[in-house]
């Protein structure tokens, strides 16, 4: 995706202050030293600039250790994956992920990519929902989030989660860092 309203964009990876970007993507054993004991933290989410998944073998060795450590695991992506790999990597995260959290800001193809400018154009749209749809086969808690940001009518949004048969949850735009 390339969202003109992600904080990427926006605010030049700057955040309340802080600057977001990485020096250099941290290893798996850096993540897990790092985290410590996972219990101390409700969940521990995978998410960025980007999608979590396409570095699907971090999150499953870093997921599978947290697990193992009594944490909870949440995925937040553009739900794209299984297109991106050409498969369906959905069994792949089966006891590894709690939830996972899809990003579905439009409420029909076009809209979708015109709002996004996800890399695979208007058939975008289309994955997402398969996505989700198969997500609830292999994760217990599948949502369908869209960021409520201005002249964007979600309850449309809220009413494809529910005929998909998952949950759904409003992200707030931000408008500013402040």
């Amino acid at each position: 995706m390339a969202c003109p309203y992600c904080i990427k964009h926006k605010w030049a990876n700057k955040f309340k202050g802080n600057d977001l970007k990485l020096e250099k993507e941290p290893s798996c054993k850096e993540v897990i030293e790092d985290l410590g004991d996972p219990r101390k933290y409700n969940e521990i989410i995978f998410c960025g600039y980007g999608d979590s998944l396409v570095n699907l073998e971090s999150v499953k060795k870093i997921s599978k250790w947290i697990k193992g450590n009594d944490g909870k695991v949440r995925i937040n992506t553009a739900g794209l994956a299984n297109r991106y790999y050409g498969k369906n990597i959905l069994p792949e995260l089966n006891g590894l992920v709690d939830v996972i959290s899809i990003s579905l800001n439009g409420s029909n193809p076009k809209e979708h990519n015109e709002l996004n400018h996800p890399m695979f154009k208007e058939e975008s749209f289309n994955e997402i929902i398969k996505f989700a749809e198969e997500a609830k086969n292999h994760i217990p808690k599948v949502v369908i989030t869209a960021v409520e940001f201005p002249g964007f009518d979600i309850s449309k949004v809220k009413k494809i989660a529910k005929e998909v048969g998952v949950w759904f949850k409003m992200r707030p735009y931000l408008d500013s860092e402040d």
